[in-house]
Parts: C-alpha cells; sequence; structure tokens
C-alpha cells in the first residue's frame, strides 16, 4: 500500500492464491496490475483469485513472506506472467464463527504491519467477548457497505487519538462479513488510543 490518505482514490491490491503441499494456501499480493490484467489471469488447476480488496489503513506493509526467519523482502515469484509476493499463509480457511454463517474466520499467517494517521476513523468489529477487529480490506466489489451482524457482534466506529502504527497478531484472525469486509486481529493494543 502506498501513503495515500483516506480522501485519495481507493488503493486496490490483487491476489491469487494456491494450494500448498500440507494442505495450506499460499497468498501472492500484486499492487501494481489493473484490474483489466487480474481479470484476464487464466489460472490453472489449484490456483483461485481473491476478490480485489481496497485497504482500509494508511499505510501498510509485509515484514517479510511467512516462512522467512527475518524481516527482510517477500519472497517473490512469476506466476501467469506477473511478478507476485508470498504475502501470507492461510491456515484455517471459512470456519462459520456464528449459527447462521454470517461471519466466517480465517486464520493467516502474516507478519503485517499498519498505521492509520491521527483522527483518522476506524471501522472495528467487537466480540460477544469484547475483542476487537479492525478494518483492514473492503471487498472492491461490494453492494453493501455494513454486513449483517449475528447476535452479540457489534460494529463501532472509533478515532485514533494519536497516529498508530502496529503489526497485527501472528496468526492473524480474519473474520470476514456477509459484505467480505476484513477484520484482523484480535487487537488488545486498540485499547485507550481510540475515542468514541
Amino acid at each position: 500500500m502506498d501513503d495515500a490518505g483516506p480522501e485519495e482514490a481507493a488503493r486496490v491490491g490483487f491476489e491469487i492464491l494456491n494450494f500448498g503441499p500440507s494442505g495450506e494456501i499460499i497468498v501472492w499480493i500484486n499492487s501494481e496490475m489493473t484490474q483489466e490484467e487480474f481479470d484476464a489471469i487464466e489460472l490453472t488447476a489449484g490456483w483461485f483469485k481473491n476478490q480485489p480488496r481496497e485497504g482500509e489503513p494508511d499505510r501498510g506493509s509485509f515484514a517479510r513472506s511467512p516462512d522467512a526467519s527475518v524481516d527482510g523482502p517477500l519472497t517473490e515469484a512469476e506466476h501467469f506472467g506477473h511478478t507476485w509476493r508470498h504475502n501470507a499463509t492461510v491456515i484455517e480457511a471459512n470456519t462459520p464463527v456464528d449459527a447462521a454463517g454470517l461471519l466466517r474466520l480465517t486464520r493467516v499467517a502474516k507478519f503485517h504491519d499498519v498505521g492509520f494517521d491521527a483522527g483518522r476513523t476506524l471501522t472495528i468489529l467487537v466480540s460477544p467477548e469484547g475483542e476487537r477487529y479492525v478494518r483492514i480490506s473492503r471487498d472492491a466489489g461490494r453492494t453493501t457497505e455494513e454486513p449483517t451482524l449475528p447476535t452479540g457482534w457489534e460494529l463501532i466506529e472509533r478515532v485514533a487519538t494519536e497516529e498508530l502504527f502496529f503489526r497485527l497478531p501472528n496468526p492473524t484472525d480474519n473474520i470476514r462479513g456477509d459484505n467480505e469486509d476484513s477484520f484482523q486481529g484480535p487487537l488488545p493494543a486498540l485499547d485507550g488510543l481510540v475515542a468514541p
């Protein structure tokens, strides 16, 4: 992601995924291509596309690929005529969080740093147990602005009282709503750093 503010055009990243040898799902990101280039990719068996995502943070980066032992450049590989970077590995996918299946949990191994400017409004999903998950990305083609929430879950907006910069937990719990909003955490570090 670049350093454009929220008033700038939405930052869209593209991801392709493939199944690893142990059942994990390897995530490859490309932030340089166009929607047309992404749409034109014809995947082979074992590969699939994530829907294009709009990033919410003002800044974001991956400190290393999930299988790397130290921070540094992400592992790069060419797939389908484009260069991709290995930013995440899915270790558990699409587990229903509630009986109706309105929220789905995907557990992701990644070293993901995100930043929000002071004064920025954060959208936070709060579990019945009080755990907080910040909205990190949205489906670029979404048809609804707010997800449908099961009983006991709450969507709140809070303003960053100072510049926020933190690393998401590893692994990260990625909770997707029925509109494909992605809330990630849990983030106890948000306590006291955001105001109503």
